[in-house]
């Protein structure tokens, strides 16, 4: 029963992300002629992870050939095979993930994962086994974090790439535009070559930065049209609003209120937010839908964070500090009970960007946050050195700096804006 549950829980086994469907759907269509090759992309905050991850125990699932009848949707893994055990607690042979750090054995709550509880940070709390991986690989603090993939990262892989199996053998490179010229060129044999029955999964947030004969030996799967779509229908207004005179909403409509739906329920399930009814609530995760760039699980971990919160006393605690009315000290010491160094500089590094939208002459994206005359008027340039300096410590914080050192530096640097 614990190995069950646990199954439940996982990110293997979870249900497809509703804005996912139509991709899934279209990506089992193609079951018996399934390209060795595929590439996730996509900005962070899209689910593409929760996608592959669901892709792989589908791969891997043993009922995967009883499944088939199902709706698409429902064509997961089972969760209760062997295959299925293995994969959930991270010792399946028949897979192998770069780098080690990216296998989800322990899920927590991550913007990537899709999962409906609180969202994390993209850090991997839990253990991260691999099979044939080297015992003691640390779990890498975010995606952002990640080292480059060597070529002896690929090297390594091509021994289980080249085996012999009796079924399906999966191969996941995370952050596959880290991968150094050397190792792009190690995996080109492997795609130029493939074996039967071996799937190279790509995952990748930045897939501009891959190499041109990487991405022409893969294909690309689309697992969040949404901008596209909306792309597209600027450009075809007019069969838009055909699309959507009749009683059926047009695809775009449809996503976006399958995001809409989603975000709502986790937000009330999670106690997230205070609101006077359902209007108000929908206006709330609009604008953090439109902070995160139309990333739903980026404006779940934005609502679900413990910043987001503190925007407006932040932008009032900013210009006490300006007009001298609080001391840069005092700041720090209130900061410093308030809110983790991490999230205060988050915080920080969101407020400032918005501020330099205004100086721009761009409206502010966030319409409950009141701005006075003041905040649009500063040097550009000061912002961007404050900003520098908040690279700085977040550098800075990866090597055990202590925290009120932090604090005091960025509030003379805020001070002094």
């Amino acid at each position: 029963m614990t190995q069950t549950s646990h199954s439940e829980q996982s990110i293997y086994f979870s249900p497809i992300l509703p804005w996912q469907k139509g991709a899934w759907a279209r990506l089992l269509e193609r079951y018996d002629r399934l390209p060795h090759g595929l590439l996730f992309s996509g900005m962070q905050g899209i689910g593409k992870r929760a996608f592959v991850w669901r892709f792989v125990a589908w791969l891997l699932c043993d009922n995967r050939e009883s499944r088939l009848n199902l709706p698409a949707d429902q064509q997961v893994g089972c969760g209760q095979c062997q295959s299925c055990q293995w994969l959930a607690s991270g010792t399946h042979q028949d897979l192998q993930v770069l780098p080690a750090a990216s296998l989800p054995v322990e899920i927590d709550s991550e913007q990537e994962q899709g999962s409906t509880t609180k969202s994390g940070s993209q850090s991997k709390k839990g253990a991260t086994k691999n099979s044939k991986a080297k015992a003691g690989s640390k779990a890498a603090k975010s995606e952002t974090a990640s080292t480059s993939i060597k070529v002896d990262d690929i090297r390594q892989l091509q021994p289980f790439m080249s085996q012999g199996s009796s079924g399906r053998r999966v191969c996941v490179i995370d952050n596959a535009d880290s991968m150094t010229v050397a190792a792009a060129n190690a995996l080109l044999k492997t795609l130029e070559e493939p074996r039967d029955g071996i799937h190279v999964l790509l995952i990748s947030d930045m897939p501009a930065r891959l190499l041109a004969t990487i991405k022409s030996r893969v294909q690309q799967v689309s697992v969040y049209p949404i901008q596209r779509l909306a792309q597209a229908g600027s450009q075809d207004e007019s069969q838009a609003a055909s699309d959507s005179a009749g009683s059926h909403l047009s695809q775009r409509d449809q996503q976006i209120n399958s995001i809409h739906d989603y975000l709502m329920q986790a937000v009330k399930e999670q106690a997230l937010l205070e609101y006077t009814d359902e209007d108000d609530l929908a206006q709330q995760i609009s604008q953090a839908l439109t902070l995160a760039n139309g990333a739903p699980l980026a404006a779940l971990e934005m609502l679900s964070s413990s910043w987001y919160s503190f925007r407006q006393i932040w932008l009032n605690a900013w210009i006490a500090l300006r007009t001298g009315r609080r001391s840069s000290v005092a700041a720090s010491d209130y900061w410093q009970k308030t809110l983790a160094i991490e999230e205060f500089v988050k915080l920080s590094e969101f407020m400032l960007m918005d501020l330099s939208r205004l100086n721009l002459g761009v409206p502010s994206l966030q319409t409950d946050i009141e701005f006075d005359e003041q905040t649009i008027q500063l040097p550009q340039e000061k912002i961007y050195a404050v900003l520098a300096v908040i690279n700085d410590i977040k550098q800075a914080c990866q090597q055990n700096v202590q925290d009120k050192m932090a604090y005091d530096h960025l509030l003379a640097e805020l001070a002094r804006l």
